[in-house]
């Protein structure tokens, strides 16, 4: 009897699109061209990399050595003599496009998505949009994939490897998000403030202008930390260090890429046209959005009352701060990295303004920028969102399909949510919230746990200690097993349990 190894039998049958490593090439020329002006004591050349389409492909490169159940890439390559070693039918990552970095054998990668998946991921979100909304992103081609959001996104995440190796620790509590005054109408209005006073000050010609602008920023964004409990400004601070100057590097790169001579090969990228007079009109395209994403003036997001305007808004306003620590405070790099070291905190730093100032630079930047218009805005903004996620509990409550209470009180006070996206958590109450986007995991004792196949809106209720869902499975078809366990098409739950039924309802006890 023979074994045959169906990796190698497939290991030059390149399954994902070449122009990813293209672009991973082009980004090295990049890298090259801009060196320490781009982030001292970063080398990309050295990130291991992994492109993926969920469970048809994965390439690993510039691994130091050859994984379990893969195979040495024999394909196209335009790296050069760069070993590549590829898995077919089995992927790390199962979901559509995450453009993230995780661990290989304990050794961290960069990890991009096929611009496919990409695709795929953006198709289902719109099948779930207005008709109006589908129809626009058809006309206008905003299908396209866009060779320079590929260039960023690699830089991207692969400067949070090494943003890992220097600060493993340094990363905020996610949960935070279910509890972070999403709707506040002050808030909202002092943010819609500091992202115009960023985009001014950006653009600001003159150093002493730019310099008023910083301290306005610094002025409002002290005024409006100072109301938030310290928890969420810790949130805020941590995400505008990890996100914000990954984000950065983007827009580094935008300022200062204009000279860089691309690679040939980048010319068989659909829509690449070079870096020169490109980059600048970029950057001043990636302000507008900047300041339409920190004020969420639209709903590009899919749930503009959640949490993922919020996350998404601490990239641009931490990148938007580390371009202007390069002008107040040229060696802000060089401290970066320590635990209790913020951008923010860097920016008070470089313009130490006195009480007397921060109120008088406060008041300034308040009627320069209508501060009374973006809070009567908010107060519409928090009317309307209270209403959309009524609308959205009761999408869930009120179903005609098959409804899953489950009542967790007897194992445990309090569930942990292990497995969830902090862009697809809507607060509902102090202690309850609706995750959703990905299939959720959720712990209420060691070995006892809800685990969802599928992503569906689950809302969570700490207070009630319950857990809700609707499911299409009938509910004659929710049997506990020999094991007591419940294994149905959309989740598994594995513990001692009461089950009762009630119309379209089915309750569970969890003992």
């Amino acid at each position: 009897m023979y074994l045959v190894d169906t990796h190698a039998q497939n290991s030059a049958e390149l399954r994902i699109d070449p122009m990813l490593l293209v672009s991973l090439k082009e980004c090295r020329n990049i890298t090259n061209n801009l060196g320490n002006g781009l982030f001292p004591g970063w080398d990309f050349q050295k990130t291991p990399v992994l492109f993926y389409r969920p469970n048809v492909q994965e390439l690993l490169i510039n691994y130091p050595h050859k994984p379990k159940g893969f195979s040495l890439y024999t394909g196209f390559n335009p790296l050069g003599d760069d070993t590549i070693y590829v898995r077919n039918d089995t992927t790390l990552l199962s979901y559509d496009d995450q453009n993230t970095s995780t661990e290989v054998d304990s050794i961290r990668v960069l990890v991009v998505a096929d611009p496919f998946s990409s695709l795929r991921n953006q198709l289902q979100d719109i099948l779930g949009r207005p008709k109006e909304f589908a129809s626009s992103w058809l006309k206008n081609w905003q299908f396209i994939p866009d060779p320079y959001f590929k260039l960023e996104v690699i830089l991207h995440e692969a400067f949070h490897v090494y943003q890992n190796k220097k600060a493993p620790d340094k990363g905020a509590n996610e949960m935070v998000v279910a509890q972070y005054p999403l709707l506040d109408p002050e808030n909202n209005a002092l943010y819609v403030m500091e992202g115009n006073i960023l985009k001014d000050a950006l653009f600001a010609q003159e150093s002493n202008a730019r310099l008023e602008k910083i301290k306005e920023f610094v002025a409002v964004r002290s005024y409006r930390q100072s109301r938030l409990d310290s928890s969420f400004v810790e949130y805020e601070n941590l995400n505008e260090y990890s996100e914000g100057l990954a984000k950065y590097i983007e827009y580094k790169f935008m300022k200062s890429g204009e000279a860089i001579e691309p690679i040939k090969e980048m010319s068989f990228n659909q829509g690449f046209n070079g870096y020169r007079g490109i980059l600048s009109k970029q950057f001043r395209v990636a302000m507008d959005n900047m300041v339409n994403i920190v004020a969420v003036n639209d709903d590009r997001f899919g749930n503009k009352f959640g949490s993922g305007p919020l996350r998404f808004k601490l990239y641009d306003l931490g990148a938007c701060q580390a371009l202007l620590l390069d002008y107040t405070m040229p060696r802000w790099k060089e401290n970066i990295f320590q635990p209790t070291v913020y951008l923010t905190d860097l920016l008070k730093q470089s313009v130490a303004l006195k009480a007397d100032e921060l109120k008088r630079y406060l008041d300034q930047a308040k009627v320069e920028y209508n501060y009374d218009e973006a809070y009567r805005s908010k107060v519409g903004f928090e009317k309307e969102g209270k209403q959309k996620i009524e609308e959205k509990v009761a999408s869930i409550i009120k179903t005609e399909k098959t409804l899953v209470k489950i009542s967790y009180g007897g194992v445990t006070k309090k569930a942990r949510v292990a497995r969830y996206t902090p862009f697809g958590v809507t607060q509902v109450g102090k202690q309850s919230a609706i995750y959703e986007m990905v299939p959720a995991l959720i712990i209420f004792n060691k070995g006892v746990m809800l685990d969802f196949k599928q992503a569906i809106p689950v809302l969570v209720d700490q207070e009630k200690q319950q857990i809700i869902f609707a499911i299409d499975t009938p509910p004659s078809k929710l049997i506990l097993d020999s094991q007591n366990k419940l294994d149905i098409a959309e989740f598994s739950l594995t513990t001692p349990m009461d089950i009762q039924y009630e119309a379209n309802t089915v309750h569970i006890q969890l003992k």
